[in-house]
């Protein structure tokens, strides 16, 4: 009975820590204004890179995670698209999903520019889609 005990108090001690390590993930998570978050950490993200994002979509509504079930997020998406060199474009996404967990690129369709402005001749065109899970409200 008192091993039992023990175990209950190193039982409580991991979920109590457990439940820190959700919170501080959380604490990364979008929240507010689901948009202009998304757009704020992009941009604050990519000053590092000589990556050219211009052009940002409408976001999607919150929504269930597509990619497992019950799972007890809602996630957004957002399509960017913008220019950069193949090994510019490389670096952020890399560096970009490794720097946010709880964000994912997925639809990277990459092409070569078709009207290149004068020294862009290398540049490639990308369009990707952003997917961030959303932090949940607290109840």
């Amino acid at each position: 009975m008192q091993e039992q005990i023990k175990r209950a108090d190193r039982v409580e001690a991991e979920l109590a820590d457990a439940r820190a390590v959700i919170t501080n993930l959380e604490a990364g998570m979008a929240s507010g204004d689901l948009y202009s978050w998304i757009i704020n950490t992009l941009r604050g993200f990519k000053g590092a890179y000589k990556v050219e994002i211009p052009q940002f979509s409408p976001i999607s509504s919150p929504s269930d995670v597509n990619l497992l079930a019950k799972f007890p997020y809602k996630q957004v998406t957002l399509t960017v698209a913008g220019t950069a060199h193949y090994h510019e474009l490389g670096k952020f996404l890399a560096d970009f999903e490794n720097e946010f967990p709880h964000i994912r690129l997925v639809n990277l369709d990459i092409q070569v520019n078709p009207s290149p402005a004068a020294g862009d001749v290398e540049k490639l065109v990308f369009k990707v889609d952003i997917v961030t899970l959303v932090k949940p409200n607290p109840s």
